[in-house]
Protein backbone atom coordinates (compact mmCIF):
# COMPACT_ATOMS: atom_id res chain seq x y z
CA UNK A 1 0.00 0.00 0.00
CA UNK A 2 1.32 3.42 -0.93
CA UNK A 3 1.93 5.83 1.92
CA UNK A 4 2.95 9.46 1.53
CA UNK A 5 5.73 10.76 3.75
CA UNK A 6 3.32 13.32 5.24
CA UNK A 7 1.07 10.44 6.29
CA UNK A 8 4.05 8.65 7.77
CA UNK A 9 5.06 11.72 9.76
CA UNK A 10 1.55 12.12 11.20
CA UNK A 11 1.44 8.49 12.29
CA UNK A 12 4.77 8.74 14.07
CA UNK A 13 3.77 12.05 15.69
CA UNK A 14 0.45 10.67 16.90
CA UNK A 15 1.23 7.03 17.66
CA UNK A 16 4.98 7.19 18.31
CA UNK A 17 6.41 3.67 17.85
CA UNK A 18 3.27 1.77 18.84
CA UNK A 19 2.65 0.92 15.19
CA UNK A 20 4.81 -1.48 13.24
CA UNK A 21 5.03 -0.12 9.71
CA UNK A 22 6.98 -2.41 7.37
CA UNK A 23 8.62 -1.81 4.00
CA UNK A 24 7.05 -3.81 1.19
CA UNK A 25 10.06 -3.88 -1.14
CA UNK A 26 13.79 -3.10 -1.21
CA UNK A 27 14.72 0.52 -0.74
CA UNK A 28 18.29 1.85 -0.85
CA UNK A 29 19.03 5.32 0.56
CA UNK A 30 22.63 6.51 0.55
CA UNK A 31 24.08 3.10 1.26
CA UNK A 32 21.36 2.06 3.68
CA UNK A 33 19.38 -0.89 2.34
CA UNK A 34 15.93 -1.49 3.75
CA UNK A 35 14.56 -4.93 2.96
CA UNK A 36 10.98 -6.20 2.71
CA UNK A 37 9.48 -6.59 6.21
CA UNK A 38 12.06 -4.22 7.73
CA UNK A 39 10.35 -1.86 10.15
CA UNK A 40 10.05 1.79 9.13
CA UNK A 41 11.44 3.88 11.98
CA UNK A 42 10.83 7.56 12.79
CA UNK A 43 14.48 8.38 12.07
CA UNK A 44 14.03 7.10 8.51
CA UNK A 45 11.63 9.95 7.69
CA UNK A 46 14.31 12.65 7.37
CA UNK A 47 16.44 10.34 5.25
CA UNK A 48 13.52 9.73 2.91
CA UNK A 49 12.80 13.46 2.65
CA UNK A 50 16.45 14.36 2.04
CA UNK A 51 16.63 11.71 -0.67
CA UNK A 52 13.61 13.26 -2.41
CA UNK A 53 11.25 10.37 -1.71
CA UNK A 54 7.66 11.52 -1.21
CA UNK A 55 5.96 8.12 -1.05
CA UNK A 56 6.90 4.59 0.00
CA UNK A 57 5.19 1.24 -0.36
CA UNK A 58 4.42 -0.53 2.90
CA UNK A 59 2.79 -3.81 3.88
CA UNK A 60 -0.92 -3.38 4.49
CA UNK A 61 -2.06 -4.01 8.03
CA UNK A 62 -5.62 -3.60 9.37
CA UNK A 63 -4.52 -1.90 12.58
CA UNK A 64 -2.41 0.54 10.60
CA UNK A 65 -5.30 1.21 8.22
CA UNK A 66 -7.58 1.96 11.16
CA UNK A 67 -5.14 4.64 12.32
CA UNK A 68 -4.94 6.09 8.81
CA UNK A 69 -8.75 6.21 8.64
CA UNK A 70 -8.83 8.14 11.91
CA UNK A 71 -6.21 10.66 10.81
CA UNK A 72 -7.09 10.97 7.10
CA UNK A 73 -10.74 9.87 6.79
CA UNK A 74 -11.26 11.25 3.28
CA UNK A 75 -8.15 9.59 1.84
CA UNK A 76 -8.40 6.31 3.74
CA UNK A 77 -12.10 5.69 4.03
CA UNK A 78 -13.47 3.08 6.36
CA UNK A 79 -14.70 -0.07 4.66
CA UNK A 80 -18.41 -0.43 3.97
CA UNK A 81 -18.25 -4.04 5.08
CA UNK A 82 -16.46 -7.36 4.83
CA UNK A 83 -17.12 -10.54 2.85
CA UNK A 84 -15.79 -14.08 2.81
CA UNK A 85 -14.39 -15.54 -0.41
CA UNK A 86 -17.70 -17.16 -1.37
CA UNK A 87 -19.72 -14.11 -0.33
CA UNK A 88 -17.57 -11.84 -2.49
CA UNK A 89 -17.85 -14.21 -5.42
CA UNK A 90 -21.64 -14.17 -5.13
CA UNK A 91 -21.78 -10.39 -4.53
CA UNK A 92 -19.83 -9.61 -7.70
CA UNK A 93 -21.89 -12.10 -9.70
CA UNK A 94 -25.08 -10.33 -8.59
CA UNK A 95 -23.58 -6.92 -9.42
CA UNK A 96 -22.63 -8.22 -12.85
CA UNK A 97 -26.23 -9.27 -13.44
CA UNK A 98 -27.49 -5.84 -12.30
CA UNK A 99 -24.97 -4.11 -14.58
CA UNK A 100 -26.36 -6.01 -17.55
CA UNK A 101 -29.77 -4.43 -16.87
CA UNK A 102 -28.67 -0.83 -16.34
CA UNK A 103 -26.37 1.78 -17.84
CA UNK A 104 -25.03 2.46 -14.33
CA UNK A 105 -22.11 0.06 -13.80
CA UNK A 106 -21.51 -0.90 -10.18
CA UNK A 107 -18.39 -2.45 -8.72
CA UNK A 108 -16.43 -2.40 -5.48
CA UNK A 109 -13.18 -0.87 -4.22
CA UNK A 110 -10.90 -3.17 -2.27
CA UNK A 111 -9.77 -1.79 1.10
CA UNK A 112 -6.17 -2.80 1.70
CA UNK A 113 -3.82 -4.84 -0.45
CA UNK A 114 -4.37 -8.49 -1.29
CA UNK A 115 -1.11 -10.37 -1.61
CA UNK A 116 0.09 -13.48 -3.35
CA UNK A 117 3.47 -15.14 -3.93
CA UNK A 118 5.41 -15.04 -7.17
CA UNK A 119 6.15 -18.78 -7.66
CA UNK A 120 9.26 -18.12 -9.71
CA UNK A 121 10.95 -15.80 -7.20
CA UNK A 122 9.14 -16.62 -3.99
CA UNK A 123 8.45 -12.94 -3.37
CA UNK A 124 5.28 -11.34 -2.11
CA UNK A 125 3.39 -9.54 -4.87
CA UNK A 126 0.34 -7.26 -4.82
CA UNK A 127 -2.47 -9.15 -6.47
CA UNK A 128 -5.10 -6.46 -5.84
CA UNK A 129 -4.03 -3.02 -4.66
CA UNK A 130 -5.70 -0.85 -2.06
CA UNK A 131 -8.67 1.06 -3.50
CA UNK A 132 -8.42 -0.89 -6.75
CA UNK A 133 -11.65 -1.40 -8.68
CA UNK A 134 -12.90 -4.97 -8.71
CA UNK A 135 -15.71 -6.19 -10.93
CA UNK A 136 -16.77 -9.73 -11.82
CA UNK A 137 -14.40 -9.99 -14.76
CA UNK A 138 -11.37 -8.81 -12.77
CA UNK A 139 -12.33 -11.07 -9.87
CA UNK A 140 -12.42 -14.17 -12.06
CA UNK A 141 -8.88 -13.42 -13.21
CA UNK A 142 -7.36 -13.03 -9.75
CA UNK A 143 -9.41 -15.28 -7.47
CA UNK A 144 -7.55 -18.47 -8.37
CA UNK A 145 -4.48 -17.03 -6.63
CA UNK A 146 -6.25 -16.03 -3.40
CA UNK A 147 -6.57 -18.24 -0.36
CA UNK A 148 -10.14 -19.38 0.28
CA UNK A 149 -10.10 -18.26 3.92
CA UNK A 150 -9.25 -14.64 3.06
CA UNK A 151 -11.62 -11.98 4.44
CA UNK A 152 -12.19 -9.04 2.09
CA UNK A 153 -12.87 -5.50 3.26
CA UNK A 154 -14.47 -3.31 0.62
CA UNK A 155 -16.28 -0.11 -0.31
CA UNK A 156 -19.03 0.34 -2.87
CA UNK A 157 -18.52 2.36 -6.03
CA UNK A 158 -21.50 4.52 -4.98
CA UNK A 159 -21.41 6.76 -1.94
CA UNK A 160 -22.76 10.30 -2.45
CA UNK A 161 -26.25 11.62 -1.68
CA UNK A 162 -27.86 14.18 -4.00
CA UNK A 163 -30.37 16.64 -2.55
CA UNK A 164 -32.78 17.42 -5.41
CA UNK A 165 -35.18 20.23 -4.53
CA UNK A 166 -37.33 22.28 -6.92
CA UNK A 167 -36.48 25.94 -6.34
CA UNK A 168 -38.55 27.26 -9.23
CA UNK A 169 -41.12 29.82 -8.14
CA UNK A 170 -44.72 28.58 -8.58
CA UNK A 171 -47.66 30.89 -9.07
CA UNK A 172 -48.42 30.80 -5.36
CA UNK A 173 -44.84 31.70 -4.38
CA UNK A 174 -42.98 29.61 -1.84
CA UNK A 175 -39.37 30.10 -3.04
CA UNK A 176 -38.12 31.01 0.42
CA UNK A 177 -39.73 27.92 1.94
CA UNK A 178 -38.24 25.67 -0.73
CA UNK A 179 -34.80 27.23 -0.41
CA UNK A 180 -34.95 26.77 3.35
CA UNK A 181 -35.93 23.14 2.93
CA UNK A 182 -32.97 22.52 0.62
CA UNK A 183 -30.48 24.15 2.97
CA UNK A 184 -32.02 22.43 6.00
CA UNK A 185 -31.61 19.02 4.36
CA UNK A 186 -27.98 19.74 3.51
CA UNK A 187 -27.31 21.04 7.00
CA UNK A 188 -28.88 17.97 8.57
CA UNK A 189 -26.79 15.57 6.53
CA UNK A 190 -23.52 17.50 6.78
CA UNK A 191 -23.42 18.95 10.27
CA UNK A 192 -26.24 17.47 12.33
CA UNK A 193 -26.09 13.76 11.55
CA UNK A 194 -23.82 12.96 14.49
CA UNK A 195 -26.16 14.78 16.88
CA UNK A 196 -28.69 12.03 16.26
CA UNK A 197 -26.16 9.20 16.57
CA UNK A 198 -27.04 7.97 13.10
CA UNK A 199 -24.49 6.42 10.77
CA UNK A 200 -25.81 6.14 7.24
CA UNK A 201 -22.89 3.97 6.19
CA UNK A 202 -19.39 3.42 7.63
CA UNK A 203 -17.73 4.87 4.53
CA UNK A 204 -20.18 7.76 4.05
CA UNK A 205 -18.60 11.15 4.77
CA UNK A 206 -21.20 13.93 5.16
CA UNK A 207 -18.67 16.70 4.49
CA UNK A 208 -17.60 15.07 1.22
CA UNK A 209 -20.62 13.17 -0.03
CA UNK A 210 -23.61 15.54 0.06
CA UNK A 211 -24.40 17.29 -3.23
CA UNK A 212 -27.10 19.84 -3.96
CA UNK A 213 -28.80 19.84 -7.38
CA UNK A 214 -31.53 22.39 -8.06
CA UNK A 215 -31.40 22.53 -11.87
CA UNK A 216 -33.17 19.52 -13.44
CA UNK A 217 -30.89 19.82 -16.48
CA UNK A 218 -27.91 18.91 -14.27
CA UNK A 219 -29.36 15.96 -12.38
CA UNK A 220 -28.31 13.09 -14.66
CA UNK A 221 -24.87 14.56 -15.27
CA UNK A 222 -24.27 14.97 -11.53
CA UNK A 223 -25.59 11.48 -10.81
CA UNK A 224 -23.09 10.01 -13.27
CA UNK A 225 -20.16 12.23 -12.26
CA UNK A 226 -20.56 11.75 -8.52
CA UNK A 227 -21.54 8.06 -8.62
CA UNK A 228 -24.27 9.04 -6.18
CA UNK A 229 -25.98 6.26 -4.25
CA UNK A 230 -29.21 8.05 -3.29
CA UNK A 231 -31.39 10.92 -4.51
CA UNK A 232 -33.33 12.75 -1.80
CA UNK A 233 -36.27 14.57 -3.39
CA UNK A 234 -38.41 17.47 -2.18
CA UNK A 235 -42.17 16.90 -2.08
CA UNK A 236 -43.21 19.44 -4.72
CA UNK A 237 -41.76 19.09 -8.20
CA UNK A 238 -42.82 20.76 -11.43
CA UNK A 239 -42.92 18.94 -14.76
CA UNK A 240 -39.28 19.67 -15.64
CA UNK A 241 -38.09 18.12 -12.37
CA UNK A 242 -40.36 15.10 -12.81
CA UNK A 243 -39.01 14.61 -16.33
CA UNK A 244 -35.44 14.73 -15.01
CA UNK A 245 -36.29 11.90 -12.59
CA UNK A 246 -37.90 9.86 -15.37
CA UNK A 247 -34.76 10.26 -17.50
CA UNK A 248 -32.64 9.26 -14.53
CA UNK A 249 -34.65 6.07 -14.07
CA UNK A 250 -34.25 5.28 -17.77
CA UNK A 251 -30.49 5.56 -17.28
CA UNK A 252 -30.51 3.46 -14.12
CA UNK A 253 -33.52 1.27 -13.36
CA UNK A 254 -32.12 0.60 -9.88
CA UNK A 255 -31.68 4.23 -8.82
CA UNK A 256 -32.44 4.80 -5.14
CA UNK A 257 -34.84 7.68 -4.42
CA UNK A 258 -36.44 9.02 -1.26
CA UNK A 259 -39.15 11.68 -1.08
CA UNK A 260 -38.80 13.82 2.04
CA UNK A 261 -41.85 15.33 3.77
CA UNK A 262 -41.73 18.56 5.73
CA UNK A 263 -39.23 18.10 8.54
CA UNK A 264 -39.55 19.19 12.14
CA UNK A 265 -37.88 18.16 15.38
CA UNK A 266 -40.46 15.42 15.91
CA UNK A 267 -39.57 13.35 12.85
CA UNK A 268 -35.81 13.85 12.42
CA UNK A 269 -34.88 10.45 13.83
CA UNK A 270 -37.38 8.83 11.48
CA UNK A 271 -35.87 10.80 8.59
CA UNK A 272 -32.37 9.49 9.29
CA UNK A 273 -33.62 5.94 9.64
CA UNK A 274 -35.37 6.19 6.28
CA UNK A 275 -32.28 7.67 4.62
CA UNK A 276 -30.13 4.84 6.00
CA UNK A 277 -32.64 2.20 4.96
CA UNK A 278 -32.99 3.39 1.35
CA UNK A 279 -29.27 4.21 1.03
CA UNK A 280 -28.24 0.69 1.99
CA UNK A 281 -30.84 -1.33 0.10
CA UNK A 282 -29.84 -2.97 -3.18
CA UNK A 283 -32.94 -2.65 -5.34
CA UNK A 284 -31.90 -5.47 -7.68
CA UNK A 285 -32.21 -7.85 -4.70
CA UNK A 286 -35.64 -6.65 -3.58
Amino acid sequence: MKLKIEHLQRLFDKYDEKLQIKYFSDLVIRGNCFLPNDIVLPEHVNQLIEYGITEIEIIYDRTLYGCLSSEFPAEFRKPFGKLSFLELDRHLEVLNSANAQSRRKRYIHMVGDIYSLDPSEGKRIVLVGHNEIIDYRKWNVVKRNIERDHVFYYRNSESAIIIFVDLSVPTDGGYVERFKKSTDLISLLVSKIHDFDNVISPDFMPTEDVISVTDPENLLEEYIKSNARLIIIGEQLNDAYKKALINLRKYDKFVRMLVVPTLDHHNLNHFFKQVSLVYNVDRWEE
